[in-house]
């Protein structure tokens, strides 16, 4: 009953349910694109349940979505094999048949023309319509004052800070937070089209001193770099801090990998090789340098530097060879430890006396309208990791896909990140099936099968097990501008059996989850999304645990002025932290978040978004009211009230 007594109950649930009832309104204004770059992102949202790092993941997806944006859209009627395979993530089968169509039919004069190019779908259609355009070929290339009149600066700041007093801002504590509860992040882009870059990010984390302390140097965490691309043979050059994708993340991937029940087309991991990045985001890296040249053909790489967060260095190389329909690589890294009070002579001298290496070959192939793809791996002490996929385009309305992979015990990879349900040295065999049929012109679904087995003790199993995640999602396109999807996901994996037992046993877990989601656009001033989750766990000997989930989102965007409102309001309900659901939500520019829903309560944000000029604002502010907990959290960031409110502005100057 003490929920019931809140005293803010009854005007929150009465705000929840008028948000709902707003679909029945209708207003008019310009369309905006944006929800079809939300298309993009939804996809990535129903893959967040098996993903263990979110921020890494999220990051990844707005730094692939912002590169495309760099030195304008790309052009479809000229458009190169590593723009279209890393910046579009178009298909070798898609590429190869868009090249036949302009060699046989001449250049692309629409955007719909691609409805007649075997390989395409209409939701390519619609993420290529945001991420290129359609255009004439340049006559000749662009000579060096042309390039340098074409450089272009982006500058943004943030600010974010939770309102609520938190524990560690006590002063009389013995333990405290020795800087402000502000959260403060700045980023400068430099770029003169895709040819030469600078960038340099910084982020102070809240509770941290500023200019003042142990951070003499203002922000506690730098990065940057500078780089040269596409430049003949020249392919990349970069000092500073990058990443690095080869293969299929065996040995190198610091790129996302799709999780389950994702469209067939996304579970191959396109292997750019090196990308500059400034990132705010603290997670481990390459600092140094990297060069990659080579031809149409050819492709060499070389890198060496720091491995941020790590502690230790790395060097290593790469080199491939490209045909139209077939392709191999070669790729290599060693690692050597140091300590952080070593000198750099003896740091370097750590690095040639490597402490573990990594070495794997990766192949693509692509035979009639069947794509093949793998790569297999091996560490210092033969440890042997591999991983096969076969797409198989079986007409035009059925694709099916199947991987295979087996990475031996004792076999870890400190900067991989390959297709898995477990991280770390955890031996995994397993199979994962996928399809995507379409139904009608209006119908869709997918599905996906996977049978795994743990070779050995992992995250809350402590012994070797064997697991099946299946699903399924149907979509149904109302109209061009409503979309219902329909989605259902069963895991059954065992787990260690909850008690304190000196030996522990394990329990079987079976967990449904379904999804329904709602997206409407009844005016192109409006567009809303209505989603309702629920998950069902049941393991053995214990009582079924439940989770639910319900929000409406209410989106308006105005062409004059260029002001968008972003709202939700949201209620959930879940027994435990095991049940929680997530769902992704919009936030200020480079910011991607992906609310974590759990305990009883509801949650809400708003967001404006406008734009004067070469400027743009965002204002967001979200809140978060419990409805069974008065104390949020514990140690230095508890809450000694009910409720989590955060603020956010920042300020992005084009020129």
């Amino acid at each position: 009953m003490k929920r019931l007594e809140n005293k803010g109950f009854g005007l929150e649930w009465f705000v929840f349910i008028m948000v709902m009832l707003i679909p029945k309104l209708s207003l008019f204004a310009q369309q905006d694109s944006l929800w079809v770059l939300e298309t993009v992102i939804d996809n990535y949202e129903l893959q967040m349940e098996d993903l263990e790092d979110i921020e890494n993941i999220s990051e990844e997806l707005l730094e692939r979505m912002e590169m495309s944006q760099i030195g304008g859209l790309l052009n479809l009627n000229d458009l190169s094999y590593e723009q279209a395979v890393n910046q579009l993530q178009l298909s070798d089968y898609q590429y190869y048949q868009l090249q036949l169509y302009i060699e046989e039919y001449g250049q692309l004069y629409s955007i719909y023309e691609l409805d007649a190019i075997e390989g395409f779908m209409e939701k390519d259609r619609l993420r290529l319509a945001v991420l290129a355009v359609i255009g004439p070929p340049p006559k000749s290339k662009p000579t060096f004052k042309e390039l340098w009149k074409a450089s272009k600066s982006v500058l943004w700041v943030r600010y974010g800070q939770v309102v609520e007093r938190q524990a560690g801002y006590d002063t009389t504590r013995a333990n405290h937070y020795e800087g402000s509860p502000a959260h403060v992040q700045f980023r400068y882009d430099y770029h003169v089209r895709q040819h030469f870059g600078f960038r340099i990010a910084g982020e102070k984390d809240a509770g941290e001193p500023f200019f003042r302390g142990e951070q003499k140097y203002g922000f506690d965490h730098y990065s940057g770099s500078v780089y040269v691309k596409n430049l003949k043979w020249l392919k990349c050059a970069v000092l500073g801090d990058y990443r690095l994708n080869f293969g299929q993340g065996l040995v190198l991937g610091s790129s996302m990998m799709s999780g389950k029940g994702g469209d067939v087309s996304t579970i191959r991991r396109f292997a750019e090789g090196v990308r500059p990045v400034a990132t705010t985001n603290e997670s481990e890296l390459f600092r140094g340098g990297a060069v990659t040249l080579g031809n149409s053909k050819w492709l060499g790489s070389l890198f060496v530097g720091d491995v941020t967060e790590t502690n230790s260095n790395a060097f290593g190389g790469a080199v491939s060879y490209r045909r139209a329909h077939f392709s191999v690589g070669l790729h290599a890294v060693c690692f050597g430890d140091y300590a952080d009070t070593a000198l750099a002579r003896e740091k370097w001298q750590a690095l040639f006396c490597p402490k573990h290496v990594n070495a794997g070959l990766s192949y693509h192939a692509v035979w009639r309208k069947q794509l093949f793809f793998g790569e297999m791996a091996v560490n210092e002490q033969g440890k042997v990791s591999m991983l096969h996929t076969a797409v198989f385009a079986v007409n035009p309305v059925f694709r099916f896909a199947t991987l295979v992979r087996y990475y031996t015990t004792g076999y870890e990879a400190p900067m991989g990140r390959a297709f898995r349900v477990t991280s770390g040295d955890c031996g995994e065999f397993g199979t994962y099936l996928a399809g995507h049929l379409v139904l009608s012109r209006k119908v869709e679904t997918d599905f996906f099968f996977d049978y795994y087995r743990l070779l050995w003790l992992s995250y809350q199993t402590d012994a070797p097990i064997q697991g099946v995640d299946g699903g399924m999602s149907l979509t149904c396109r109302l109209s061009r501008k409503s979309t219902l999807m329909m989605r259902y996901q069963w895991r059954s994996k065992p787990k260690n059996a909850s008690g304190e037992d000196y030996l522990r046993r394990l329990a079987g877990l079976n967990r449904h989850r379904i999804r329904l989601q709602w997206s409407n656009e009844p005016s192109p001033l409006l567009k809303l999304k209505t989603e309702v989750s629920a998950v069902f766990d049941h393991t053995d000997g214990a009582k079924w645990k439940k989770g639910i989930l319900m929000y409406q989102d209410v989106v308006l965007h105005f062409r004059k002025p260029q002001l968008g409102l972003y709202l939700r309001v949201a209620y959930f309900d879940t027994d435990s932290y095991d049940e929680r659901l997530y769902a992704y939500e919009n936030d200020v520019y480079y910011a991607f978040t992906v609310g974590s829903y759990y305990y009883q309560g509801m949650r809400a944000y708003l967001m404006l978004r406008y734009k004067i000029q070469n400027f743009s604002i965002w204002l967001r502010v979200s809140r978060t009211h419990y409805l069974n907990k008065e104390i949020i959290s514990s140690g230095l960031t508890q809450i000694d009230k009910p409720h989590k409110t955060e603020v956010k502005a920042q300020v992005m100057y084009r020129f």
